[in-house]
This record gives C-alpha cells, sequence and structure tokens, in this order.
C-alpha cells in the first residue's frame, strides 16, 4: 500500500527516541503522586505530541498530491530556415494558446536559432508579446532548446512542450534529447511549420589538392546545388585574384564545375569559389574555401632499360613540370639518403637483374619508410617478365607477377643445355673460321657463371608444376637434373646442383643435345622445349638426326649464341628445331634474353591484340581525361591485382592496366603496357599524354608533412554568431607505425586578416593529441603543427596544412531536407509521447489529458504550528487544577450571564 506521504530527510527520525525518558518520567511522576496521576498523564501525552510534531517537522514530513497544474513551454524556432511569414504564424498560435488556457494552467516561452532564449518564464498570465531579443539565426539546435524548457518545470505538475519548428536540425541531436525527456513523464508536441520552398543555389564543396608541387597541373572541382534548374556564374579565386569564371547550366540536385590550374607560386593558396544567380534567397551561401600548398617542382628519377623507354616518359614529365633524372638500372643509387633525393622513382621497362636484390630492397624501403613514390611501367623486361615474381620489389606494387591459371600448369617443360666446355670460361673473340685456340683473347667473368645466373632468374618464372631439368656436355653429355616440378626442386636445390659446375673439357654438342632430347621425351607436357647455351666453339657435326627427333617428339628447340663465337650452327638448329636463335655479343645481355624466351615459352606474361582499356574506378589519376577518350592499347604485361589495390583501368578480359594503393608510408602505381612504340605507340602521340603521365607520377608524390602525422579539423560551436571553435585532433606515429608519445605538441593558425593564434595540443592517448582553437570566423587559415622532443627540443614532426570554417550550417543545402525535416517532428512526437497538433486549434495546447507528476507538498510549517499551540495546553495541564464543583460553578455563571444579555 502506497502512502501520500514521503520523508526528506529519514535519519531526523532517530529523533523519536527522545520520547523513551519523557514517557518513564512521566510514569514515575505519576506513581508517585497518584493524587494528581490524571494530570501528570495528560501532560505527558501532550508533551510526546510536541515532541513528535517537531521531529517529523525536521524530518520533512512531505504529503503527496497527485495531479496538479498543466505547465505548457512553447519552443518557437527563429533559424534562418523558417521564413517570417512562418515566425509570425507560430507567435500568433502561441498567443491563442496562452489565451485560452485555465486558472490553474502555467505558460512559458522559449525563442531558439543556435541558442535557447527564455522569453517568458512559467506563468499564469494569459497574455503574451514576443520581445524584442532574439537568438542567432545561423543555427538551429533543437535539442539545446528541448533541455532549456525542460529544465523550467517545476516538481510535480502535468508538464507539456510544443515545438514550433520546420524541423531543419543543424546541430545537436533532437531525437536522443526527447527519447530522455519523455522518459521523465513530460509530454513533447509539434506543430510543423513546415519547409520553406524558395529558390536557392549554394556552394557546397570546394575540392582541391592539399599539396602540388609548382608547375603541377592540378584541377579544383566546385560542387554546387540548387533547387531548381537555372544560368549561374561560377567564379574561382586565389586569394584576392581571380582565376577564372564559367557560366553554368545549373540542373535541379547537383551540379559540378571544374577549374584547371598550373600551380605557380610556392607557398599556401587561399582558393574561394563564389557563385551567383539570380533570384537566390541566401547570399551566405554563395561562397566556400579551400586550400593547396605549392611546393618546389618534383625530382622524378627514370631508371630506364634502354634510352627508348625513357625519352617519352622524361618528354611528359618535362611538359608538366617535373625535372627528370635518367639512369640506367646498374647505376641507380642504392643508398637511401641518395635515392631520398628523389620525390619518386619510375622503373620504365627495368629488370629485376638489372637493379639487383639490393637496388630493390632500396626501393622498397625508400616507398615503406620514407613515403616516397614508385611508378613502374610495363614492357618487355618489366613486371613477370622482367623476373620480379617473389621480389623484394613485387611487395611494394599494387600487383603480383603470379598470373597463369591452374589448368595451364604442369603443361611448360623445360630443358636447359649447357656447353660447358673449355671455350666457355671466358669470353672468347673470334670467327668461325678462327677456332684455333691460338686465336682466343681471354678475359672477363666465365660464362658458365653468367649462364647459371641465368637459370636461376628464369626458373623464378616457373610455377610449381612446370617442369625443369638441366644438361650439361663437355666431351659427353652429363644430366645434372633429371625432368622434375619446379616445386620439387625449388631455387635452392637448383643453386646447390649448378654452383659447382665449370667449365672444363672438349665439346660434342651433339651428344648434349641428343641427351636432352631423351630426357623431354618421356614428359607428357603440352610445351616441351629445351634452351641451348653455348658459345658456337664445335666440332661440325651432322644434326639432322637430332633434328628429326625434336619434331617428331613436339620438341622445340631455341639457342643462345653466348659471345662473339660462330653463331650460324646455333641459328640453323633453333630455326629449324621450331624456336628463336638469341646473339648476346655482350654476354651480361644473357640473363635478360632468357627472361625473354622464357616468358615467350609460357606465354602468360604478355598480351598482345588491340583493345581499348576500361575505366573501372574513379582517381585523381584520369582527372580532366574523357574515358571515352583514351586511346587503343596493343599490348601488356599480365598481371593479378591485389584485393586492397584500387584498379583505375582494366583490359576487357580483367586484367590490370592501370593500378594503385598506398604502401606503408609511400604510394606506388603500376602502369602494365610499356610507354614506348611497341604497346602504347597512340598513347605516346596522344595530346594528354603529358598529362597522363604527370598525374600518374604526381599521384605518388610524398606530401609536405612528416609521414605518420595526420591532422583532423572538427568545428564546435563557437562563442559568436559568427564565429567557431575547432577542435584540433593529431594522430603521430613513426615508421614502424608505433603511436609517438609524450611530445611537446602545438599548433599555430594565422590567417589573411593578420589573426594569428597559437594553441596547445595535450595527449589524449597513445600518439593522439587534441586541442582547440578559438573564435575562427567563416573562411580559410593557414595551420602549422609542430611535435618536439621535450627532453632535446629537437622537431620530431611537423605539418603544414590549413583548416576550412565554412558558412553556418543552417544555410546549407541537404537531399530530401523536407522528408528528412518531417521525419524529425514525427520521431520527436512519438519519443516524448505527445502528438502533432494544428495549427487551426490553438486551444489544445491546455488540453488536460496528461496525468500530472505527484506534487509533493511540505507539512513542516502546519506541523511546527500545532506544536507552539499545544505548548500553552502543556503548561495549563500542568499548572492549573479543575474540580467537578469549578466546572458546575462556570457553567451556572455562564449561564446566567447569556440570560441577563437576553434581557
Amino acid at each position: 500500500m502506497n502512502l501520500p506521504f514521503s520523508i526528506e530527510e529519514p535519519r531526523a527520525l532517530i529523533l523519536l527516541v527522545s520520547l523513551l525518558p519523557v514517557v518513564v518520567v512521566g510514569v514515575l511522576s505519576a506513581r508517585a503522586r497518584r493524587r494528581d496521576r490524571k494530570r501528570i498523564i495528560a501532560s505527558t501525552a501532550v508533551r510526546c505530541l510536541i515532541l513528535v510534531l517537531v521531529i517529523f517537522a525536521l524530518a520533512g514530513l512531505q504529503f503527496i498530491s497527485a495531479g496538479g497544474p498543466l505547465n505548457v513551454v512553447f519552443l518557437i524556432d527563429e533559424s534562418a530556415s523558417v521564413p517570417q511569414e512562418s515566425r509570425d504564424a507560430a507567435y500568433q498560435y502561441v498567443r491563442q494558446s496562452i489565451a485560452s488556457m485555465g486558472p490553474d494552467d502555467r505558460a512559458a516561452v522559449v525563442l531558439f536559432g543556435e541558442r535557447a532564449i527564455v522569453d517568458r518564464a512559467l506563468s499564469a498570465d494569459t497574455r503574451w508579446q514576443v520581445s524584442s531579443k532574439h537568438p542567432a539565426e545561423v543555427a538551429t539546435d533543437i535539442a539545446g532548446a528541448l533541455q532549456v524548457a525542460s529544465a523550467l518545470f517545476p516538481e510535480g505538475g502535468a508538464r507539456r512542450i510544443i515545438l514550433l519548428s520546420d524541423g531543419m536540425q543543424t546541430a545537436g541531436s533532437a531525437a536522443d534529447v526527447a527519447r530522455r525527456i519523455g522518459l521523465t513523464g513530460t509530454h513533447i508536441s509539434v506543430v510543423p511549420l513546415g519547409v520553406a520552398s524558395h529558390n536557392e543555389v549554394a556552394v557546397d564543396h570546394v575540392i582541391a589538392p592539399p599539396n602540388v608541387h609548382s608547375g603541377e597541373q592540378y584541377e579544383v572541382r566546385v560542387l554546387l546545388k540548387s533547387t531548381s534548374d537555372r544560368q549561374a556564374t561560377v567564379s574561382l579565386y586565389d586569394g584576392d585574384r581571380l582565376v577564372e569564371q564559367k557560366d553554368a547550366a545549373l540542373k535541379a540536385g547537383d551540379n559540378v564545375v571544374d577549374f584547371r590550374l598550373k600551380a605557380s607560386d610556392e607557398g599556401f593558396h587561399a582558393l574561394r569559389a563564389e557563385v551567383a544567380s539570380v533570384d537566390d534567397r541566401y547570399a551566405q551561401n554563395n561562397r566556400l574555401w579551400a586550400f593547396t600548398m605549392v611546393s618546389a617542382p618534383p625530382r622524378v628519377l627514370i631508371v630506364a632499360g634502354t634510352q627508348g623507354d625513357a625519352e617519352p616518359l622524361k618528354e611528359a614529365l618535362a611538359a608538366s613540370g617535373v625535372q627528370a633524372d635518367v639512369v640506367d638500372p646498374l647505376y641507380m643509387p642504392h643508398q637511401l639518403e641518395n635515392l631520398a633525393r628523389y620525390d619518386a622513382v619510375v622503373l620504365a621497362n627495368a629488370s629485376a637483374e638489372r637493379v639487383g636484390v639490393e637496388g630493390q630492397q632500396a626501393l622498397q624501403r625508400y616507398v615503406r619508410d620514407l613515403g616516397h613514390g614508385l611508378l613502374m611501367i610495363g614492357g618487355e623486361v618489366s613486371f613477370g617478365a622482367g623476373g620480379y615474381l617473389r621480389s623484394p620489389l613485387e611487395e611494394v606494387l599494387p600487383v603480383s607477377m603470379d598470373v597463369r591459371a591452374t589448368e595451364q600448369r604442369a603443361s611448360v617443360a623445360i630443358t636447359f643445355l649447357i656447353d660447358k666446355s673449355g671455350s666457355m670460361g671466358r669470353c672468347h673473340c673470334g670467327g668461325a673460321q678462327q677456332f684455333s685456340p691460338t686465336m682466343r683473347t681471354e678475359f672477363g667473368v666465365s660464362k658458365v657463371e653468367i649462364v647459371k645466373d641465368a637459370i636461376y632468374k628464369a626458373a623464378a618464372l616457373l610455377n610449381s608444376t612446370d617442369q625443369v631439368g638441366v644438361v650439361a656436355y663437355d666431351a659427353g653429355p652429363h644430366q645434372l637434373l633429371a625432368l622434375a616440378p619446379m616445386g620439387s626442386v625449388s631455387e635452392e636445390g637448383l643453386h646447390r646442383i649448378l654452383d659447382p659446375m665449370i667449365a672444363d673439357g672438349e665439346t660434342n654438342m651433339h651428344a648434349g643435345l641428343d641427351a636432352a632430347i631423351a630426357q623431354l621425351s618421356a614428359s607428357s607436357a603440352r610445351l616441351k622445349h629445351i634452351i641451348l647455351f653455348s658459345d658456337g666453339w664445335t666440332r661440325q657435326g651432322e644434326f639432322s638426326d637430332l633434328l628429326n627427333q625434336i619434331s617428331a617428339r613436339h620438341i622445340t628447340l631455341s639457342t643462345i649464341g653466348v659471345g662473339e663465337g660462330p653463331g650460324e650452327l646455333l641459328k640453323t638448329l633453333a630455326e629449324q628445331g621450331g624456336g628463336r636463335y638469341y646473339q648476346a655479343e655482350d654476354v651480361n645481355q644473357i640473363p635478360d634474353i632468357v627472361l625473354k624466351e622464357t616468358v615467350r615459352l609460357i606465354g602468360s606474361y604478355y598480351v598482345e591484340l588491340r583493345f581499348r582499356p576500361v575505366p573501372a574506378t574513379d582517381s585523381p589519376i584520369l582527372r580532366g581525361l574523357e574515358p571515352s577518350a583514351l586511346p587503343d592499347l596493343l599490348g601488356y604485361n599480365s598481371t593479378t591485382a591485389r584485393p586492397s589495390a584500387d584498379v583505375i583501368l582494366k583490359s576487357p578480359r580483367g586484367d590490370p592496366i592501370l593500378a594503385a594503393w598506398q604502401y606503408g608510408l609511400g604510394r606506388s602505381v603500376a602502369w602494365t603496357p610499356d610507354a614506348k612504340g611497341r604497346w602504347a605507340i597512340e598513347w605516346v602521340r596522344w595530346p594528354q599524354f603529358s598529362q597522363f603521365v604527370g598525374q600518374m607520377v604526381g599521384w605518388t608524390l610524398p606530401r609536405d608533412s612528416t609521414p605518420g602525422l595526420e591532422s583532423i579539423f572538427s568545428a564546435l560551436a563557437g562563442s559568436a554568431p559568427s564565429a567557431q571553435d575547432v577542435e584540433v585532433r593529431v594522430e603521430s606515429t613513426d615508421a614502424q607505425g608505433a603511436p609517438r608519445n609524450f611530445l611537446q605538441s602545438s599548433i599555430v593558425v594565422t590567417g589573411t586578416d593578420r589573426l594569428r593564434v597559437e594553441g596547445t595540443l595535450v595527449q589524449q592517448s597513445p600518439g593522439v593529441y587534441q586541442g582547440v582553437v578559438k573564435g575562427l570566423r567563416e573562411g580559410v587559415y593557414e595551420a602549422y603543427i609542430e611535435q618536439r622532443d621535450p627532453s632535446t627540443g629537437q622537431v620530431v614532426a611537423s605539418q603544414h596544412t590549413g583548416i576550412v570554417v565554412p558558412y553556418p550550417g543552417e544555410y546549407r543545402l541537404t537531399d530530401d531536407s523536407a522528408r528528412q525535416a518531417d521525419a524529425l517532428m514525427n520521431d520527436i512526437a512519438q519519443l516524448g509521447h505527445g502528438s502533432r497538433l494544428d495549427f487551426r486549434a490553438p486551444g489544445a495546447a491546455f488540453t488536460h489529458d496528461i496525468v500530472g507528476q505527484p506534487m509533493p507538498v511540505p507539512l513542516w510549517p502546519w506541523l511546527l504550528l500545532a506544536a507552539v499551540l499545544l505548548f500553552p495546553l502543556d503548561v495549563a495541564v500542568r499548572r492549573l487544577t479543575f474540580s467537578r464543583a469549578d466546572l458546575l460553578e462556570a457553567l451556572r455563571d455562564t449561564r446566567l450571564s447569556m440570560q441577563r444579555h437576553k434581557t
């Protein structure tokens, strides 16, 4: 059973124990003075009653009264999105509602926009007129207004909030606040003012690259929103200088206007886009800012297999304002400090063999740890064809080299046939007629060692199911490796077999070729091929029988002439053996030749056909290039895109043509065709080729800040209607991805109006620092973030960037704003257990259909008054004695007095 009483201070009830001594004294006194027993008991009872009344007054005894008056708080939206006619209608509704309230009802009025202002506190007065004090119009904070309204209610009684708004919320979360208020028993009803329909155009976003290099072409994209089809003029300013002005035919909804600029003066550039159109309601949303940092022209290193691979690239980069140096792969710098002088490296048809493992590892650290860029261009000895399968550099690229389908595996068998005779020990110069050993000149690296290295590189291209065998010959054949799957041999096993081999003995090519044919004859592979290495120094013999066997057993033969020895025999063998003849007058060319022949054999690293690349993903690399106008390609290096890479262009069969991704702190791009006359001849002649190459390289260039330093700026509510506080969050990590901790972090913000604000960033969590820059007005600001080691004072990390403070969100156009606003008003009413009210029925605001909150009524004044009134009675009972005769005589005297009064 719930009693209609409550006690505020239950601890005060402990004073009730003081009744015990009062009762004990009273009982003892009554026993001692039997003649006054009744008087003493009555006095004790009165004293106990007085004490109980005082104790319950101290304990705060309250009477809980159900119901109570109806209190209504009206919230009127005065933000800029609500036109004056709608505000006037809201004022009229509130006036009529207040005039209709009952004698026990109370009403308050709150005006809100960016903030809430109490225009009238709760009052029973039935008259109201809006005051001259109004909130700022630059925002709509419904959530804040609901919180202010809930604080105006007294304890107890029925509570109702009536929200008059268009529902165009720009700050806070009104639905969350409405849910919390609804749980307290307060009802929230809404009177939708409707979203005003008017002609409006606004600059929604300005997108510009944060960092560009001097001389680089870049794009500024202006995103516009319009409520109707219209003509407009869009202008782009760099500071106060008009860059370009365009007339645009805008459609209702989203529109894009692009500007192409060429970076000139180095430093911070404040870009401003403006739109002008007739019959436009708000001027506040007609301009918006962006920024671009222009740094010194980039330096690029082109590592090219041949001069022909480099020239088109160098000319294209020069047209884009990029300085490029060209170097042979053998002379590419391997020290990071030397590579770091360049912003990016372009590998143009340079094989893995010539770049070297040390060079590849240096490029890997150059991209991953230093945050620089890498672009690999395709060609005959690039990507998989260039031996990059399972190489350190393959990890850097957005594509992998393992491309052949499963059904093609185990279909290739290759036997490497090596001339290991004494003539293969050194470089031997002379013609076939000069076979006499006295005519030979020996110098340089052993040709056998070079052949070994070429076989190692070629084997790296093979899949685990491809079969490989090795036969050597001098005076007779030597089967060094029986034909076996590459997976069972492994590269390490191949080294163990070939490393001990040395050049020695006579030459019997016939016997060696016969052994190689015998080895391949037992294979069931679809492609069976012999690659013969020889310097041609051999006794002439009859090879027709062997060539017949090769043809009958579906084997092909290619020959590689090592050095300047006799070539006619080797050429004849290749032509009649169905293969190709290669003359390596420079023995150092042998590894590249073997790679090329192996690729030609397995056939999966090249695709040669005419096609037009298909755009797959929007990318800054293709910005300003019309996809339908891209030239045809004649071929490319076949690769496989990594799962997290962006494939920007692809072939009709889905192979990546242009792919990009982030690798560590840097970026890398793969262009699988070449950049010369074999596959990309039409691209090289394309007028926009220089722009394309410049944007490919430009995408990889490092940002103008310390790698691992990321800043995020978030606008907060400012201290004035036209100003905002901006929260700065910096995430700082080192090259290994570990957080940089305990650094002295600061930010300096400067503006074009000579504003300078300095702030401190305080560490909040590992590697995360936060701070606030106060009072920034609408516009763009230059910001410099610096982190120092507190013990040494040395700068550990820094970033030069910008902050854009947009126009107030009240003026931003949003898609489907009317539907969203109406849905919010419905949510507020539902969560607040209220309803949608009609403008035509203002009296409904004071309908008594809400269960009032229990209202406590303090009883301590009445308890103390009763105790004071009982005190004289206590004194009278203790001090005055009355007998029966006294009472009878008093009654008789009273009766006689009344009779005299009547006469």
